[in-house]
This record gives structure tokens, C-alpha cells and sequence, in this order.
């Protein structure tokens, strides 16, 4: 073993091992209805962008990537209409994931629930705990819910929660996830105002988009997912927060992140991790943050490292995001017959940042 090996095994052997299991997930994305065909689509690099009816202050028509309208064909709102069915289509999106998460993982109480929902000021309450209670009233029950509204960081923040506070709880399952839109007129107004938005002819801007992912979790490992003879571990999350934000006048150094890919590392195995799912939505000010992650911490990692940024194909789907990548990381690492571990990292627009470990375990 080189001195770097044994460095970090010195290094990991120090924590208490917690993990969540995964025991099932569901999605609605632009690129699928499930979590196999949105993986399948981002692993063949299948876009779903588009131009839209919705043009800037310049007169350019704005990309976005949009669930297609016909999947809300039978619902009582115009799809296409984004100045008042906001509320009513995060519903139905939010309806379609779980109920592919209770097909696969039925629990025999109703669980506690955390959504991870959009940073203050850019989404009123949309109802989904009361919803999510109406239509499952066997497994939600809304005085065991808890909402986080830290945008793309959330479902992490709201990983760490349940590390925190519900790990030791006679719970056998826990639901966590998120859904969001940005193709609403109120939203999309705001992001043209501060020069957000992906036109053709911009070079710095994100393509709007929507999406609802969530993830059934346990600590008992009977009730995990096992594909191939494996099970995904999730180890406690590292959070942290960035000084030198979007909305910030501290300058920023991406300390960060940095901080959260070092206290998500600090539960990393010993081998250096071959893959990185990211939050990075195409806006500059992103890949510089990652950049500085990195490098920071470039020793636990392999010399070769593959970084994923999905939202090249499906768009920024802000507080979805992290249950989406975790998800589609979950998905590929019991795929890879080589991969052991993967880093999964999501950055809000205010200060939160949000990264985790997730592991492959052999099942006994």
C-alpha cells in the first residue's frame, strides 16, 4: 500500500459508520418518467432542450426543457400555460414520483417526509405535504413532514437532517425529495432580469427546467434496494455554507463547497473515488466553484475523474436537483461493476452547499 492509501485509511477509520440505504427511488423529468429512463437518456447524452414561447427583455427566445405537455393531457390546467398553473403541476409531477416510489417499497405506517423545496423568495408554498397526505393518506401523514427551502442544496440539507434527527427514530422508512419549475412567468422574469437565462446567443446563462424525484430511505438493510448483490449506502452528508454567493457582496473564494466535500469525505472509503455528480447548470460562476472543490481535495480522487452534470441534458431543475443526481448516481454505481463509491454535490444560488457519499455494499 503507498503512503497516500494508507494515509486515507488512517483517515477514514476514525468516524462512526451511519448510512441510509436506499431502498427505492422515483422521478418526472423533462427526459423520462422513471429513474431507468431518465438515466437511460442522460447516459445517451439525449437533450431535452428547446426553445421556447417565452422571450427575453432583448426579444430572444429563451431555452428551457419542459415535461412534455402531453404526459398532463387528462389534468384540469393547460400545461402550457405557465402564468397560473404552477402549483397544480408541481402537484401532478410530484403524484407520478412517489407513487413509482411505493410500487417498489410499501411501508406498513405512515413515514416521516422531508421536502426540499426552493430558496425563500423565489416560490410561494405550494401545499405538497397536504397533498402528498391526500393521496397516500397510508403512508404520509403530514404532522411527520418537515420542509427545508434552501433550493438546489435542499434535498441534502434535508439528508443531513434526517442523520441528525430521525436516525434513531423507530422509523423503518423515511421519504425525502423535491419537486420544482422554473417555467412559470413570475420566475422566469426575475431570472431574465438578472441576465440568467440561456438564449442563443448567450454564453452564460441556464436553462430553465422542472422536475420531482424522491428517495425512500432505511437504515435496516433487509429493506434496501439490492441490484447485482449490492446495496447503496449513504453516508452523512457534508454541508456548508458560501460567504461569497450569488446574492452576496463577500467576495467569493469557494470555501464553501471546499467544506462540504471535506466533511462529506471524511466518510469516503479508502479508494479514490472515480466519479463526481454535480449540480452545475452552465452558468460560469459554477465550474469555477467546482474547480476550487477539486483541487482542494483532489487526493481523493482518481487522477481520472469523471464529472457528470446531468442538467446538460434535462436543465436546471432547481430544488429537485440533489434527489435527481442521487438517484441517477445510486442507478450507475450498481451498474458499474468496477465503481465502489461516488461523490454527489449540489449548490444552491444563496449559501448553502451540499455534498455525500454514496456506496456500493456487497449484501450478505
Amino acid at each position: 500500500m503507498d503512503q497516500g492509501s494508507q494515509q486515507r485509511m488512517n483517515q477514514y477509520s476514525a468516524p462512526d459508520r451511519k448510512y441510509f440505504y436506499l431502498a427505492a427511488s422515483g422521478m418526472t423529468t423533462p427526459l423520462g418518467i422513471s429513474t431507468a429512463m431518465t438515466a437511460t437518456a442522460v447516459k445517451a447524452s439525449i437533450c431535452a432542450y428547446s426553445l421556447s414561447d417565452y422571450y427575453n427583455r432583448d426579444f430572444q427566445p429563451v431555452k428551457v426543457a419542459a415535461i412534455p405537455s402531453a404526459l398532463f393531457d387528462g389534468q384540469d390546467f393547460d400545461a402550457t400555460d405557465w402564468t397560473g398553473s404552477h402549483s397544480r403541476r408541481l402537484a401532478f409531477i410530484t403524484t407520478l414520483a412517489v407513487e413509482q416510489v411505493f410500487a417498489n417499497a410499501s411501508p406498513t405506517v405512515p413515514i416521516p417526509f422531508i421536502l426540499a423545496m426552493p430558496e425563500p423568495g423565489q416560490q410561494q408554498e405550494s401545499g405538497l405535504g397536504n397533498h402528498l397526505a391526500q393521496h397516500f393518506p397510508d403512508w404520509i401523514n403530514p404532522a411527520l413532514g418537515r420542509s427545508i427551502y434552501s433550493g438546489r442544496a435542499a434535498g441534502i440539507e434535508a439528508l443531513a437532517f434526517a442523520f441528525d434527527y430521525l436516525y434513531d427514530q423507530p422509523c423503518e422508512f423515511i421519504l425525502i425529495g423535491g419537486s420544482d419549475s422554473y417555467l412559470d412567468d413570475l420566475r422566469l422574469t426575475a431570472l431574465d432580469q438578472a441576465d440568467r437565462l440561456a438564449t442563443p446567443e448567450s454564453s452564460n446563462g441556464f436553462v430553465p427546467a422542472e422536475a420531482s424525484a424522491f428517495l425512500l430511505l432505511t437504515r435496516n438493510p433487509e429493506h434496501a434496494l439490492v441490484v447485482n448483490g449490492h446495496r447503496i449506502a449513504l453516508h452523512p452528508p457534508g454541508i456548508a455554507e458560501e460567504p461569497g454567493h450569488l446574492s452576496s457582496d463577500e467576495p467569493y473564494r469557494g470555501d464553501g463547497l471546499d467544506q462540504a466535500f471535506k466533511k462529506a469525505l471524511a466518510y469516503a472509503p479508502a479508494q479514490p473515488i472515480p466519479r463526481i455528480y454535480s449540480s452545475m447548470n452552465g452558468e460560469h460562476y459554477w465550474a469555477k466553484e467546482y474547480g476550487v472543490a477539486y483541487l482542494r481535495n483532489r487526493q481523493h480522487f482518481s487522477e481520472s475523474v469523471d464529472i457528470k452534470h446531468p442538467a446538460d441534458a434535462y436543465g436546471d431543475i432547481g430544488s429537485a436537483t440533489a434527489p435527481v443526481l442521487i438517484a441517477l448516481a445510486a442507478q450507475q454505481l450498481l451498474a458499474a461493476a468496477k465503481d465502489h463509491a461516488y461523490l454527489v454535490y449540489s449548490s444552491s444560488d444563496g449559501p448553502k452547499r451540499g455534498a455525500i457519499i454514496l456506496e456500493k455494499i456487497a449484501a450478505e
